[in-house]
């Protein structure tokens, strides 16, 4: 069996082979491709919704000037929000913000359990940092070098940093991105069963607000800790509730 076998629509390479031009905002691997942990994981209800939601994402970054009709709120199983990850796993939603005038970039990552309970939070800046694509990149590569550290071995990762896709998405990046894309899939493959993905922003709430806090609140100060920030409790506990309905 392949780590090809087990996924719903294409594969994206890691940076060691062609990078598809064209492809879904997805990536999901395995370190021992004989495993099979996700062969059942998608309904096709689930399916259906990933879809429209990455479509979605292809849509606003390949056609930014045009403005989609606003949308109603949904709630119950349609809603676009947090999901709990399944049993055994972990999700790991990571956030990235950027000052230009600054060139300061704000990093966050939040890991929940599949009760939608926060195992722990971090959150940290970059100095230096002169562009979008590279406060994200940096933020993905920091999250995922944590994980490795702290020995978590089943994760799903969750961004909705959409210049990190780009960069990761297209062949002609300009050098220093592209080594930070093969730095974050070097580290990947450092974990036995992972899966890398990119949600829309409704998605990853809690992790956004806390890497926005540090470039709008000046809140440089880097730390890990157990549990959620206590000034985002009623929306973690209400993702938590939400999240887990979901499945």
């Amino acid at each position: 069996m392949t780590s090809t076998d087990w996924y719903v629509g294409v594969i994206i390479p890691p940076p060691s082979l062609k990078l598809s031009q064209n492809g879904p905002c997805r990536f999901c691997f395995s370190a021992d491709a004989t495993d099979s942990f996700v062969s059942n994981r998608f309904d096709p209800a689930s399916i259906l919704r990933k879809a429209k939601e990455e479509s979605e994402v292809w849509f606003a970054l390949n056609y930014p000037e045009a403005i989609p009709p606003p949308s109603r709120p949904v709630s119950g199983p349609d809603r676009q929000g947090w999901k709990a990850p399944i049993v055994d796993f972990l999700k790991c939603n990571v956030a990235a913000s950027w000052s230009e005038s600054s060139g300061i970039g704000g990093a966050s990552w939040v890991i929940r359990d599949s009760r939608g309970r926060v195992m722990k939070h971090s959150r940290r800046s970059f100095s230096f940092v002169y562009t979008r694509e590279i406060a994200e990149l940096w933020a993905l590569h920091w999250a995922i070098e944590n994980m490795v550290s702290m020995g978590h071995d089943k994760i799903v990762f969750e961004s909705s940093c959409l210049q990190a896709r780009a960069c990761i998405l297209k062949q002609d990046t300009n050098r220093g991105p592209l080594e930070l894309v093969g730095m974050i899939f070097d580290l990947l493959q450092r974990l036995q069963h992972w899966s890398l993905e990119h949600v829309v922003p409704t998605r990853n709430i809690v992790a956004q607000k806390i890497a926005i806090s540090v470039t709008a609140e000046r809140r440089y100060q880097s730390y890990i800790t157990t549990g959620g920030p206590a000034w985002l409790k009623d929306l973690i506990d209400l993702e938590a509730n939400d999240g887990c309905l979901l499945h």
